[in-house]
């Protein structure tokens, strides 16, 4: 054995003494290590899933909640623009708020506007008030070259 003093006085007993690596532990060790891989990677994998299952299932149960909300919201407008669009409605406001009367019989006159081909086709397609059918197309003027 060979004693070696250090600067701090301890004494050092087989320092150059090197520990031989045993190959037979580190087969063992190696083989723990993989086959405890060979358990653990898939368990990992199956939880990863499940989670990963969990939170789309969340997320499509909020979406759907989401959906039904706005499908009764929907609904809901639906019914006040049927009764805010209500004919009757309309004329009675027009004329309780506005002071609006029918027309006297005589006084109801039809006007034709010259070249204008939609007064034949009125008769036979009544217009909803405010709308008005677009003007047909006009063909492309020809480009000077």
């Amino acid at each position: 054995m060979t004693r070696a003093r250090t600067v701090t006085g301890r004494v050092e007993v087989n320092r150059r003494l090197v520990r031989e690596r045993d190959r037979t532990r580190s087969r063992e060790l190696l083989r723990f290590v993989l086959y405890g891989a060979t358990i653990a990677l898939p368990l990992l994998g199956y939880v990863w899933q499940r989670v990963d299952f969990l939170r789309v299932s969340y997320k499509v149960e909020s979406l759907e909640k989401r959906r039904q909300e706005l499908s009764e919201s929907n609904e809901s407008l639906r019914v006040e623009r049927a009764h805010l669009m209500d004919h009757g409605r309309i004329e009675r406001m027009a004329r309780k708020q506005l002071g609006m009367v029918d027309p006297p019989a005589d006084g109801q006159r039809r006007v034709q506007v010259p070249g204008d081909d939609r007064s034949r086709d009125t008769a036979a397609k009544p217009l909803e008030a405010g709308v008005l059918p677009l003007p047909a197309p006009a063909a492309p003027a020809a480009r000077p070259r």
